[in-house]
C-alpha cells in the first residue's frame, strides 16, 4: 500500500516539476483575434492609424 502510496507522489512531483520548468522557459509573446505573436505588441503610429483624412 505504503509503494502504490509512494510511486502515485513520485508521479504527482515530477509532472509539477515538469509544469513549472515549462511555463519557466515559455516563450514571450501576447495573443489577438488573428492568433499568438511572438515579440512585444506592435502600436500603430499616428501615420499608420487607418485614417484617411
Amino acid at each position: 500500500m505504503i509503494t502504490a502510496l509512494l510511486i502515485t507522489l513520485a508521479i504527482v512531483a515530477g509532472g509539477l516539476i515538469t509544469e513549472m520548468i515549462a511555463a519557466a522557459n515559455a516563450p514571450f509573446g501576447y495573443q489577438d483575434e488573428s492568433g499568438f505573436h511572438f515579440g512585444q505588441e506592435h502600436k500603430l503610429r499616428g501615420e499608420d492609424s487607418g485614417n484617411p483624412s
